[in-house]
């Protein structure tokens, strides 16, 4: 196997479509930077799978397409072809001839074909694993390969010895394996979530089950005497519509006896129709004869014309030849005369040189004679002799191909056979397996609409998930709104009960006697509580009462002074203190008089009197008109300076801020960072927290009832999301495996497919060489018979030459004197005659020219005159014809107007008969229309029992004919009217009965069974996917551990050859880990100490890895291979050591060489130049190295 030829065409710098023929050896591709010789290595590269836009020097894969330049359009797809000489078999296809074909468009679309055949990307990579040829292989090797070959990182070098180790196809076995296995556990998960869910589902339905067998069996007794009620009724519309039956018939059969007649009538009319139609047709067809007639005549008038004309062309003709011959035949006689001079002078001559010549010549004759003859026996037995041994060895050589031959025929004959016999079974193989794929296309189908209707009903079933879902958390956002305020406010209040309980803000004394008042009898109820406690005020006014009543706040009122004594007693005896009190009975006050408060009611910014602005019992407004009577609450500051102004200072002015303005003039005020004590507003508060609270409770509940009803609704929607679900993952695990199974089966049609073509195409290359090869047979035996003929007659030959030899050597040695005296006296004679022969051929040359010239003359008048016989018989023929034409035309003209007449008869008959019809069809229309009105009472009959029948149907799907299985004798109609109602009733007592339920529970159970069927099966599969991961790896480690042990052997002795010297080593990095670990390169270069890759230099890395390079190919050589750039750090001398490695392995594998390196160039066997003579596209050159030598 060979690289045979590469075409490109708009890939990259390749503009026009390009060729290169390869043979075998070393071919170098030259050019200077930039001219584009590295892109045939991209092409190859390319052309062979290659899928990263990188490593071919572009960012993405549509720059491998021919750009444009200045002068050219750019191109809009890029093709390269590479065809592979597989005589040898090498590539496991039975062609003796491969052609790869990768095509890119700009629009991304990629096609890959193998011989003109479309294919897929996996099918090329498939046929050149382990070959080392390919993407990842290493026959094709640039610098940027081997910059990765001595990366720093191990792991990057590894896929060359892969390749090189033949392990690529286990590897890529085991990566299929574990995409399946990956494709299993996948399946088995979605298994077990549909069997759990299964699970759930059997107990539920076995309920709804028996339920429904209970209602089917009442559902039975309703049908059976449902069923008879309604025969009952059909039977009785059955007789009435007999009774329309009858009627029906009679009229019918008037229509029909009608119908009779008319078409009786019909028929007449019809054939008379019929026989106007024949007459137009015969009319027609003589017309057309007619015509053709005419057409005929003007044609023969015409050729007999043409003929005339002819015939006075080639009388002319004879005319003009006639006189042309004439002078030709003057001319031959005055030749005739000057010949007959010359030939009297030559007689003379001839007649001297006879005399003196003639002994001469029989002596010279016959020493000529025994010497040629002497001369030619030697050589003839000498080459007889050597003759009959070529033949003797041909001999040999022919019965030995013939026996080859036949051997070959025999093979060829039984490979046509076995040819024969792999289609039939072929074709049998792919016949079942379109029928299955078929079957599994429709399952597929069916799948596919299956999921599509179950992820529509799955995005609808999300979607109303969604809503819900956000009007959940809405309603829940809402409600932890209320509860925390419910929360923050229920704290608050429960603070200030406490503080109110513990009358926190009062002082010591007054706490002591409340909770005396609380804990004890000494008071009584004496003691009504503090002026806080007792008072109420509107929100808007607290601050200005709290300021103005101060610690007034805390003043316990008491009902008489009496009481108050009591208090101020206990608070003495106990030290408890001092308070003031405040007796019902003792304490009153004043309040602003009318006057003052009308004038006050003007002023701006008044907002009333104190005491007016808060609430309490009546019995407490002396207490309230003492502490505030007297106090006028203003908006603001200045409202309340501008009045206390107006008014002389004579009351106290409080604002709503707490500013205080007193009778003396003093004014109080400044910011609040919290109210004096709380005391009075506290109570209020607690009043209005509780309202809130209320409030908020309400909305809680009311909100806790929405959000029930809306979790019930997203229940609902996710149970149907979760059973939708499992409907999708069992119909897409359907799906999957039908179509990893459909899969598998196209693969195998199509590699059926590729084997069946491969066999035909190598039955009819048989069937070719076969009939080449029994050619060549039937050749090599008429040879052979030949070869035996001819060897035999060369032995009788040889012996009679030997004989005669002897005796012509004693008679020539007497002739030479003899001869030698006659010589002088001839040769003055033949100068004479050779003069005279010159003008005598001259003549003759002369004479031949004007007898052929005259033959030419006479042969042409020949056949004018023939051909003017013809021509004139030709017209007479065609003038019989015309006449015979004539008479046909005129007969032809009489029958015409013969069947225009009996046509024009037809007619006047035809017209008697359309009458007669037009009577006959409106007597048949009254009869239908009585016909209609019996018809229409029969639909009307029938309209009602069919809905009767329809309600059957419709209940119980059953037709008259069925139904007549359930009939029974019926004692009333009334009475089983009754029972049917109490069947209905017991039905409607069952409430919703899902009948459905007894199939479902059926399937359920047959899907849990058949999916815990599915998951053994999975599960069996899985462990025999594990089994094989297993022992593909084995394999895979044990013939990589073997072929690396050769390669590196390899390395060793070719780096020391290289290097003259030195060692290297190939390791590998993780001897636990085989096919993963990184590949570790030491070396040590002639007299250095060993030393990382990374320290060497530039030409010693380089020099390395062709090391390496040749070490594999030492292994494993493959059969073609090609380097681009790789010796370009390498000095001279280890470039011309580089070539001369080269040629060695040039023997093996065939070098395609991308270099400017001299020493290249000179191992070189053929040598491309890369041209960029137009700019931006690239051209080839080629030269063998042996014509350039010449």
């Amino acid at each position: 196997m060979y690289l045979k030829k590469l075409e490109i065409q708009g890939f990259k710098s390749f503009a026009d479509k390009i060729s290169l023929d390869f043979t075998a050896g070393i071919t170098a591709v030259v050019g200077p930077n930039g001219s584009g010789k590295s892109n045939i290595g991209d092409a190859v590269r390319w052309v062979l799978g290659e899928q990263s836009a990188k490593t071919l020097r572009g960012s993405k894969m549509e720059d491998v397409i021919f750009a444009g330049t200045e002068h050219r359009k750019s191109v809009g797809f890029a093709e390269v072809s590479l065809t592979i000489d597989n005589s040898d078999n090498y590539l496991p296809v039975s062609y003796s001839e491969v052609t790869i074909t990768r095509r890119v468009y700009r629009s991304g679309e990629s096609e890959y074909y193998i011989n003109r055949t479309s294919c897929r990307l996996k099918d090329i990579h498939e046929l050149f694993l382990d070959t080392g040829i390919g993407r990842d292989g290493y026959s094709i090797i640039g610098q940027g390969r081997v910059d990765e070959i001595l990366s720093s990182k191990s792991e990057d070098r590894r896929h060359i010895f892969e390749e090189a180790s033949g392990i690529m196809k286990y590897k890529v076995r085991k990566q299929e394996a574990e995409r399946k296995l990956n494709l299993t556990e996948q399946n088995l998960v979605r298994i077990n979530d549909i069997i759990n869910e299964l699970e759930g589902q059997l107990e539920p339905l076995k309920e709804q089950s028996d339920a429904a067998k209970k209602y089917l069996s009442l559902r039975e007794g309703l049908k059976e005497l449902e069923v008879n009620v309604y025969l009952d009724s059909i039977d009785k519309f059955r007789e009435r519509l007999k009774e329309y039956e009858g009627q029906h018939k009679d009229i019918k059969d008037n229509i029909e006896a009608e119908e009779r007649n008319l078409r009786s009538i019909t028929a007449q009319n019809q054939q008379k129709t019929e026989m106007l139609k024949s007459l137009e047709e015969k009319i027609n067809e003589a017309r057309d004869k007619f015509y053709v007639m005419e057409t005929n005549l003007e044609k023969n008038s015409s050729e007999i014309s043409l003929n005339n004309e002819k015939i006075n062309g080639l009388l002319q003709n004879i005319k003009r030849l006639e006189e042309e011959t004439s002078d030709i035949t003057a001319k031959s006689e005055e030749l005739l005369k000057e010949e007959k001079t010359r030939q009297g002078k030559i007689d003379y001559l001839n007649k001297q040189y006879a005399d003196f010549s003639k002994k001469l010549e029989a002596y010279q004759s016959e020493l000529d004679a025994i010497i040629s003859t002497l001369s030619e026996s030697e050589q003839r037995i000498e080459k007889l002799k050597s003759g009959i041994m070529d033949k003797l060895d041909l001999q040999s050589d022919k019965r030995t191909q013939i026996n080859n031959i036949r051997n070959h025929i025999e093979n060829l004959k039984k490979r046509q056979n076995s040819i024969g016999t792999e289609i039939y079974t072929l074709k049998l193989e792919k016949d079942k397996d379109n029928m299955k794929k078929e079957d599994l296309a429709e399952s597929i189908r069916n799948s596919i609409l299956l999921i599509k209707h179950s992820r529509t009903k799955l995005d609808e079933l999300s979607k109303e998930k969604a809503e819900l879902a956000g009007t959940l958390q809405t309603m829940e956002k809402q409600q932890g709104t209320v509860r925390t305020d419910i929360q923050v406010k229920s704290s608050r209040r429960r603070m200030l009960k406490d503080m109110e309980k513990g009358m926190e803000g009062y002082s010591r004394s007054v706490k002591e006697i409340m909770h005396a008042c609380q804990t004890s009898a000494e008071f009584g109820s004496g003691i009504h509580g503090t002026v806080a406690q007792l008072l109420s005020v509107d929100k808007k006014y607290e601050t200005a009462i709290e300021m103005t009543l101060g610690s007034a706040l805390q003043n316990i009122i008491a009902s008489t002074e009496e009481d108050a004594k009591k208090a101020i007693e206990f608070l003495k005896r106990n030290r408890l203190g001092r308070a003031t009190f405040l007796p019902v009975t003792a304490v009153t006050g004043k309040r602003l008089d009318e006057n003052t408060l009308r004038r006050l009611e003007e002023c701006k910014g008044f907002c009333g009197l104190a005491s007016e602005l808060v609430t309490c019992d009546s019995k407490y407004s002396g207490i309230v008109l003492n502490l505030l009577g007297r106090v006028v609450v203003a908006e603001n500051l200045d409202a309340g300076i501008s009045i206390a102004k107006r008014f002389g200072y004579s009351f106290r002015i409080v604002t709503l801020e707490g500013d205080i303005l007193s009778t003396s003039g003093s004014m109080s005020g400044g910011s609040n960072d919290h109210k004096s004590s709380g005391i009075l507003s506290r109570s209020r508060e607690i009043t209005e927290l509780e309202a809130v609270i209320e409030a908020l409770g309400k909305e809680d509940i009311k909100l806790e009832g929405k959000i029930s009803e809306v979790r019930s609704m997203l229940s609902e929607v996710e149970q149907e999301l979760s059973e939708e679900g499992n409907k999708l993952r069992e119909n897409e695990l359907v799906r999957t495996r039908d179509e990893n199974h459909l899969a598998m089966l196209e693969d195998n049609i199509r590699k059926t497919d590729a084997k069946i073509g491969m066999l035909n195409d190598e039955k009819l290359q048989v069937a070719r060489q076969e009939q080449e090869t029994a050619l060549e047979q039937k050749k090599y035996e008429e040879e052979l018979e030949a070869i035996e003929k001819d060897i035999s007659e060369t032995k009788a030959v040889i012996s009679e030459h030997q004989e005669k030899f002897k005796a012509d050597q004693s008679v020539r040695d007497e002739l030479h004197q003899e001869i030698t005296d006659f010589k002088i006296s001839v040769n003055s004679i033949v100068e004479s005659i050779q003069s005279v022969n010159e003008h005598m051929e001259r003549i003759t040359t002369d004479k031949e020219a004007l007898q052929k010239s005259l033959n030419r003359k006479q042969g042409e008048k020949q056949r004018s005159e023939n051909e003017v016989v013809s021509l004139k018989q030709a017209i007479e023929g065609l003038e019989n014809v015309i006449k015979g034409l004539q008479n046909e035309k005129a007969g032809k003209t009489f029958e015409i107007d013969r069947l225009v007449e009996e046509k024009r008869v037809l007619e006047e008959e035809s017209s008697d008969f359309i009458d007669k019809l037009n009577s006959t069809n409106k007597t048949i229309l009254l009869l239908q229309e009585e016909y209609n009105r019996i018809d229409i009472k029969n639909t009307r009959a029938e309209a009602e029992m069919k809905a009767i029948q329809d309600r059957m149907w419709d209940e119980y799907e059953l037709t008259y004919s069925n139904a007549l299985a359930l009939k029974k004798e019926l004692p009333s109609i009334p009475q089983a009217q009754k029972t049917i109602n109490d069947y209905r009733t017991q039905i409607k007592n069952l409430g919703p009965v899902n009948v459905s339920a007894i199939d479902d529970y059926i399937k359920t159970k047959e899907r849990f069974e058949f999916m815990s069927v599915q998951k053994n099966d999975m599960e069996q599969a899985k462990d025999k996917l594990h089994k094989i991961i297993s022992e593909m790896v084995q394999i895979m480690k044990k013939q990589f551990i073997d072929q690396f042990r050769l390669i590196n052997e390899n390395f060793g002795i070719v780096y020391r050859e290289l290097f003259g010297g030195g060692r290297a080593e190939l390791i590998i990095a993780d001897q636990e880990n085989v096919l993963e670990s990184g590949i570790e390169i030491e070396v040590q270069p002639p007299g250095k100490k060993l030393q990382n890759m990374m320290l060497l230099s530039g030409g010693e890395r380089a020099f390395t890895a062709i090391a390496l390079l040749f070490a594999i190919l030492r292994m494993k050589p493959t059969p073609f291979c090609l380097l681009d750039e790789i010796e370009a750090a390498l000095d001279d001398a280890n470039v011309y050591r580089f070539g001369e490695y080269l040629k060695r392995f040039s023997q093996k594998t065939q070098f395609i060489m991308v270099t400017h390196r001299k020493g290249t160039m000179e191992a070189a066997d053929t040598m491309y130049g890369v041209t960029m003579q137009e700019h931006g596209v690239s051209k080839i050159v080629s030269m063998k190295m042996g014509e350039k030598a010449s």
